[in-house]
């Protein structure tokens, strides 16, 4: 996986730029909030056509515009593409989408669609990941389950559509004081849980094969004193009793879709009170989280913050190697101000981790505390407010 060349134009504070990429190292140097995290946005968004950091298109163009432009020419897989999305905001929202100039029809946009380039993110951010709250760890695996599993990217769309529109009845039934339809809801509820059924399962299976990797990379980063464990916080009851963790997840794993439909719809029906009190949809893989222990003891709230650093690295060292075995090569690595928080130590083990054929894009507001082997080689760009300077 290799990028050559990105082009924003009127995306976020970019007015016009290209960024021509070394194949191994680059190294985007600046102070805070002068874009270098846009650039890696940019990149993402290309990736998957969408954005980690904002919901909506119209966050990405420029104040005072009316259209982003995005390029990006990558090889992957022995292929060489370029492919380009033109946002425009006038006179609605739309997008448009070519790849090595022909135009993607637009029926075939809003499935959730991905290239060939394959982007893996480490930001400073995912060091909050345990004492976040669940939906930062949701996000994550999910993030982690697209990049393994593209295909799922339109039934995870539909399950949001699904949620969304079964919280608008209820609403709706509250707001002009109308009796519940059972019958109707049960058509949104069989949907939701036939749909939240093959995340759950997709979800279980991902964390099941990072587990292994995970713990292999904690125990060296601990010296082996350390030992991981992980659950999946299936919420089937009202409340948050710990009683629904699932602490065996190699046996959760092994369910069926079918079974775990059927899970998700008694759970549904079960809550069906308190959804209507609060005029919200209270269980699927929307509500659900997972726990992640370490020495038999909950990692969130008993870890110290050097153990909670080692293991988000240790998963995202895995999520690394597992989308580098799907794809037979390594993908392009995103490190968004992260070097600085890790010490020496743990940076070593991110350096011993990506190889020298994985080209690497990091972003910094200094160069102290790098080790010099991140620097050698590697192409630095200075970045101040939208403008790149090498």
């Amino acid at each position: 996986m290799q990028v050559k060349r990105l082009v924003v134009k009127n995306f976020r504070n970019y007015r016009d730029t290209t960024l021509c990429l070394n194949p191994q190292r680059n190294i985007l140097i600046g102070e805070n909030a002068q874009g270098k995290t846009n650039l890696l946005e940019a990149i993402e968004v290309m990736a998957g056509f969408r954005s980690r950091r904002t919901a909506s298109d119209r966050d990405l163009v420029l104040k005072g515009e009316s259209q982003t432009y995005l390029e990006v020419t990558y090889r992957s897989q022995g292929v060489e593409e370029t492919v380009s999305l033109l946002l425009n905001t006038q006179p609605r929202l739309s997008r448009s989408i070519k790849i090595n100039g022909m135009k993607v029809p637009r029926s075939e946009t809003s499935r959730g669609m991905t290239t060939r380039l394959t982007a893996v993110s480490f930001s400073s951010a995912d060091l909050s990941l345990l004492r976040g709250g669940p939906k930062e760890r949701r996000d994550w695996l999910d993030d982690v389950v697209l990049q393994l599993r593209p295909g799922l990217s339109e039934v995870f769309a539909r399950y949001d559509k699904v949620v969304s529109q079964r919280n608008r009845l209820f609403k709706n039934w509250f707001e002009r004081s109308l009796t519940p339809d059972e019958e109707e809801l049960k058509v949104w509820d069989v949907q939701l849980a036939k749909l939240g059924a093959r995340l759950v399962k997709a979800r279980s299976e991902v964390l099941l094969g990072l587990l292994p990797v995970a713990e292999a990379n904690l125990a060296r980063i601990s010296g082996h004193r350390e030992k991981l464990e992980a659950g999946y916080l299936f919420k089937e009851e009202s409340g948050d009793s710990e009683a629904n963790l699932v602490v065996n997840l190699a046996e959760f794993a092994q369910n069926k879709e079918e079974e775990l439909a059927k899970r998700i719809y008694l759970a549904l029906k079960s809550r069906r009170a308190e959804e209507l009190a609060r005029k919200q949809t209270l269980a699927g893989p929307h509500r659900d989280d997972m726990s992640f222990v370490i020495n038999d003891m909950p990692a969130h709230i008993f870890g110290s913050q050097g153990q909670q650093r080692s293991l988000v690295l240790a998963l995202k060292l895995a999520e690394l190697k597992l989308v580098e075995d799907a794809l037979s090569e390594p993908p392009l690595l995103l490190l968004d101000d992260v070097l600085a928080e890790l010490d020496l130590g743990r940076q070593g083990m991110l350096m011993e981790l990506v190889k020298s054929d994985m080209q690497t894009i990091i972003t910094t507001t200094h160069l102290d505390g790098f080790k010099e082997e991140w620097l050698a080689g590697a192409q630095i760009v200075k970045v101040v407010n939208g403008q790149l300077t090498e």
